[in-house]
């Protein structure tokens, strides 16, 4: 980050830390029934994040347990996800085998399985390393065609899923392709450009770049190491601070309205 140029010195405090509500991650299954039972035993024996789960029942096709001050739930139901929230998701997911589409598999699901924890005081990132621990759990079990997170509007091959999950390490390094769509698109003139969505349920402004002369894969990982540096440090992007967007061009940062569809003011990076 040696070309960030900040106007303050003082570092503002994040808005991560701030209060969270109900967290859901949808878990689609190739037929209309889980195997429940074997989920139970997996977290009745878990450590979880260096927790032990507590509680553990099962009543009437829902299972729950305490994770500290959580409540969590698996609910399982017989039926179809809105394929109104995933026809989209499904049509822009990238973390696939190649020849595999995310609809192609999705398509003809024929279950679901609800996560959600209720209650907990830890912070937005802390509550989602939970979140995802337990929602690749229940990824692990027989049946599961993708992962569907809300916070993002992303919808994940298992084993990628489940793969980063088990990395996770700190806090401070979260598996962010999980929980944020860096959704890059091609300009007319053959720049490409992004926009984010999930920063803003850990507690940060989307960011939006209309134009810069940057391969697709480059651009997600400019945009996830920004991320990385505002978890690190908090929101000290300020409007009209400049920040490296290459060796030889720089953004300038503006927080304006959203040009695609997010809610209140958003990081816009503009060359300069």
């Amino acid at each position: 980050m040696s070309w960030f140029k900040p106007r303050k010195k003082n570092k503002p405090e994040s808005t991560a830390s701030k209060e969270d509500g109900p967290l859901i991650a949808v878990v689609l299954l190739e037929a209309d029934c889980f195997p429940m039972a074997a989920l139970q035993k997996q977290i009745t024996e878990a450590t979880i994040c260096g927790r032990k789960t507590s509680e553990v029942k099962s009543d009437k096709g829902i299972l729950s347990c305490t994770l500290g001050d959580e409540m969590v739930y698996w609910a399982h139901m017989p039926a179809p996800y809105f394929w109104k929230f995933l026809e989209g998701p499904c049509a822009t997911s990238w973390m696939w085998p190649k020849g595999m589409t995310a609809t192609e598999v999705v398509r003809p699901h024929k279950g679901h399985l609800l996560v959600t924890m209720i209650g907990g005081k830890a912070d937005r990132i802390r509550r989602r390393l939970l979140l995802t621990a337990l929602t690749a759990m229940a990824g692990q079990q027989a049946g599961v065609l993708g992962i569907y997170w809300p916070d993002s509007t992303m919808v994940h091959y298992p084993k990628v899923f489940i793969e980063m999950a088990k990395d996770i390490k700190l806090p401070e390094a979260p598996p962010l392709y999980l929980w944020v769509d860096y959704r890059v698109f091609k300009n007319a003139d053959g720049t490409f450009g992004m926009f984010t969505t999930g920063l803003s349920a850990i507690g940060y402004m989307e960011m939006e770049i209309p134009s810069v002369a940057m391969e697709p894969g480059e651009l997600r990982q400019w945009g996830m190491n920004i991320s990385y540096y505002l978890i690190e440090n908090g929101p000290v992007l300020e409007d009209g601070n400049t920040i490296g967007a290459t060796e030889e061009a720089m953004f300038r940062i503006r927080h304006v309205p959203s040009s695609y569809g997010a809610q209140g003011l958003v990081m816009r990076f503009v060359v300069e």
